[in-house]
């Protein structure tokens, strides 16, 4: 995986640390998320799709967002040929939050027919990071450093 292509994913991944660092913020100072006229937020993290097991989505949303910020620094430090496992990972990491994330926005736009600008941003994030990481990992094995 190419230097920059490694340094792009750095930067989506602390994106989404900020992301879902405010909905989590938002959901222990049991605030209203600021929307900014578009959506709903309150109804999407309140209904009983915005929990997992009890716990609000936003607290393993930014877990996972950590361990692939966590990952991407690793891969931009490691030598060539240490990285190979970590970058499949986090192309592992990234595919499970993005159908994880495509579940959430289905439950959005059908079931509570409410949508959450945060969590739409949270789904592109995923998406462009799982095409990236995939495209970088299955189709360009080897790339050059350059």
């Amino acid at each position: 995986m190419s230097v920059r292509m490694r340094r792009l994913l750095l930067i989506l991944s602390l994106l989404g640390v900020g992301i879902a660092g405010y909905l989590t913020w938002v959901k222990l100072s049991s605030s209203v998320a600021f929307c900014g006229g578009v959506g709903d937020c309150s109804s999407v993290q309140n209904s009983r799709y915005g929990y997992i097991l009890g716990i609000p989505v936003a607290y393993p949303g930014l877990l996972a967002y950590v361990t692939l910020t966590v990952l991407a620094v690793y891969n931009l430090r490691a030598a060539v040929e240490r990285r190979g496992w970590t970058e499949l990972l986090f192309f592992v990491v990234a595919f499970a939050g993005f159908m994880f994330s495509l579940y959430l926005t289905y439950t959005e736009l059908f079931l509570i027919h409410a949508v959450c600008p945060w969590c739409v941003a949270s789904f592109l994030n995923l998406t462009v990071m799982t095409v990236l990481s995939g495209y970088a990992v299955f189709l360009r094995p080897g790339e050059p450093e350059a």
